[in-house]
């Protein structure tokens, strides 16, 4: 069987659009704020692919930069800067880190209703519990391509390859 992931990703954009529009009816306008840290080439591409599905969509991206010497105090002073800024919608640290930032002191410091990524205790907690929570964008990606395959997934059995916080147990959560 051979997955048309490039159709459902336009199904699920498309989607998302409609979304956008509705909450712009409302008079706000869904913004993201990313924080790049440092010049790995991994983490501009995927930042900037980010920033253009953000923009196709309708919603506001801006990606704050800072050289990889950057003391953690500062990206943390932005990030509660961030939180309390009742315009941001979400906030992304893009992983991985510099070697001399503490991740989970970063993921900590952004607002659970704020974090895109879903790595904040709260959300994953959530999720391991089975509240309506913020999930990890790959492995919900995942479900959505299984679900577009079979609606009910009910008794089925699948096998996750890894246990990694990012992938491997969001994905056997959900």
């Amino acid at each position: 069987m051979i997955i048309d992931g490039k159709k459902l990703s336009e199904q699920i954009l498309s989607k998302v659009k409609q979304e956008v529009i509705e909450i712009k009816k409302k008079g706000k306008t869904p913004a993201l704020s990313v924080i790049l840290i440092g010049d790995y080439p991994p983490s501009e591409i995927y930042v900037k692919n980010k920033e253009k599905i953000a923009k196709k969509v309708g919603i506001n991206s801006k990606i704050i930069r800072y050289e990889k010497n950057v003391k953690q105090s500062e990206v943390i002073n932005k990030i509660k800067e961030l939180n309390k800024n009742s315009e941001i919608s979400g906030i992304l640290v893009q992983l991985p880190l510099p070697k001399h930032f503490n991740k989970e002191e970063i993921i900590n410091s952004i607002l659970p209703s704020k974090d895109v990524d879903g790595f904040h205790p709260v959300n994953v907690g959530g999720l391991a519990s089975g509240y309506d929570s913020i999930v990890p964008c790959t492995p919900l990606g995942c479900l959505l391509i299984l679900k577009s395959l079979n609606e009910d997934l009910n008794g089925k059995h699948a096998v996750i390859i890894g246990r990694s916080n990012l992938n491997g147990k969001p994905m056997a959560q959900l």
